[in-house]
């Protein structure tokens, strides 16, 4: 090889390392504190980024020179764990004979209804789901036609936030008990039911926790930058927008801490922790509530997952995780309703 070649080949090396050192750090800014390290804290949002980007190098020096794919393998190795969680390979799982349960989350949006439409079409996929519990987040709390079309669930508890905006959970089992989890908010919220299980408690945890609050004119400023992705407007949209997810992301934190040391509290063999989490797998809220807990997806789901879906914006924010006392069998990101800018997010599990 020509020293051309050799250069050529060592540039591309260095590119490799500074890549692979992109994606591990993407990997693990979930370890970050959001509050010392906001802009930081958002590095999970890259992943996907650079995880291409390392792939194509896997396949680059496999066909260039094979010894240095040994770096990009290296490199995916190490940040196997986070590639599973952004995008997990499962399967569905059979039942052992056992009792199995459907949970559902969904962020309704308001549960909005088209020009035209005879019924809600979110209280009609509910209706359908088949679920024994489900929760909801954005949920119009002083609406009386919603609350009735949804009486077909025995127990139904809402839970006003601001304004019209709140959060709901329906339940075939009996609601024993019902508390906010206390954090600082105006607009989001966190709360703790306790349902009777034939004999046993189960604990549910509906989250709804800080929004990015990406408004009409953010949305503008990112479809701009992918539409004209210049230099120019990469860098001042991008630091714009980084800016925003920034300060949402260092509010969340002390909400996840707080949602994480009530369910240490009240730390159950049955419990669902679920809701919309408006942060990525591969985030610090995710990392903090989680702990100790399965979450659904991750084990039986397939693919990414976008449960967010407007704007060009895709990503799995809304999530559901259960306790030890259940075994997860199945779980998707259900894509055939539209009615919200999110799409809802089940499971089956089995009661062990």
């Amino acid at each position: 090889m020509n020293i051309i070649g050799h250069t050529l080949q060592g540039l591309a090396l260095l590119a490799n390392l500074l890549a692979g050192a992109g994606f591990l750090f993407c990997s693990y800014s979930q370890y970050l504190s959001p509050v010392a390290h906001p802009v930081l804290s958002c590095a999970g949002l890259f992943f996907p980024f650079f995880l291409f980007l390392n792939a194509l190098f896997l396949l680059f020096w496999l066909f260039v020179q094979w010894k240095f794919s040994l770096v990009p393998f290296l490199f995916l190795l190490a940040g196997w764990g986070s590639i599973r969680s952004y995008a997990p390979w499962g399967h569905k799982e059979e039942a052992e004979g056992k009792e199995t349960l459907k949970f559902l989350t969904y962020n309704v949006m308001g549960m909005p209804v088209e020009k035209g439409d005879s019924v809600n079409p979110i209280v009609e996929y509910i209706r359908k789901s088949d679920a024994d519990v489900v929760c909801l987040q954005e949920y119009p709390v002083h609406d009386e036609k919603i609350r009735k079309a949804l009486s077909f669930y025995p127990y139904v508890e809402t839970f006003a936030v601001a304004g019209w905006n709140g959060m709901a959970c329906l339940s075939r089992y009996p609601i024993l008990s019902v508390e906010r989890i206390g954090y600082k908010s105006v607009s989001n919220g966190s709360f703790l039911l306790r349902l009777k299980l034939d004999k046993d408690t189960m604990a549910v945890v509906c989250n709804h926790l800080e929004s990015n609050k990406l408004d009409a004119h953010d949305k503008q400023v990112y479809e701009e930058i992918l539409k004209s992705p210049g230099e120019k407007n990469v860098k001042s949209g991008g630091k714009y927008l980084l800016g925003k997810l920034a300060e949402a992301a260092a509010l969340r934190a002390p909400q996840a801490d707080s949602v994480a040391q009530a369910i240490a509290g009240n730390k159950c063999r049955y419990m669902l922790v679920c809701g919309d989490f408006n942060d990525s797998p591969l985030s610090y809220a995710h990392r903090i509530i989680g702990r100790g807990l399965h979450d659904a997806y991750i084990e039986a789901g397939r693919g990414p997952g976008f449960s967010y879906n407007r704007n060009f914006l895709y990503f799995r924010i809304d999530h559901l995780m259960v306790g030890e006392g259940f075994r997860v069998l199945e779980a998707d990101v259900d894509n055939s309703i539209s009615a919200s800018d999110h799409y809802p997010l089940w499971c089956v599990v089995e009661k062990l």
